[in-house]
């Protein structure tokens, strides 16, 4: 492929990038009461999250020991992302996506 196709590629992504993310917002917007706790399709979608950064935070969450600090030092070399607020909502989401629901509310519960 030659560059300027490649380049012209990587700008439809983008675009689309931001169509998701713009209707996302949109959707939130109309359907504010339904949107208080985000699916974690729609968190992804939220912060642009490969499926490999997903992965590796979930191995954080499942081996949580308690150390919140170390938990988002880890989480950031992942991903800049991944700062204390964002952790937050990706967490909550998983718990609302049932998936590692246990480690999650205790995660949560360490940041009241």
């Amino acid at each position: 492929m030659e560059n300027n196709e490649y380049k012209e590629l990587l700008a439809e992504i983008e675009k689309l990038k931001f169509h998701n993310r713009s209707l996302l917002t949109l959707v939130a917007l109309l359907n504010d009461d339904k949107m208080q706790e985000p699916t974690i399709h729609e968190t992804v979608v939220t912060y642009d999250l490969s499926k490999k950064d997903l992965k590796e935070l979930t191995k954080l969450i499942q081996k949580y020991d308690g150390n919140n600090f170390a938990l988002e030092q880890k989480a950031l070399k992942i991903n800049p992302i991944f700062n204390r607020n964002n952790i937050i909502s990706i967490v909550k989401s998983l718990v609302v996506s049932s998936l590692f629901k246990e480690k999650g509310l205790e995660i949560l519960e360490s940041y009241k």
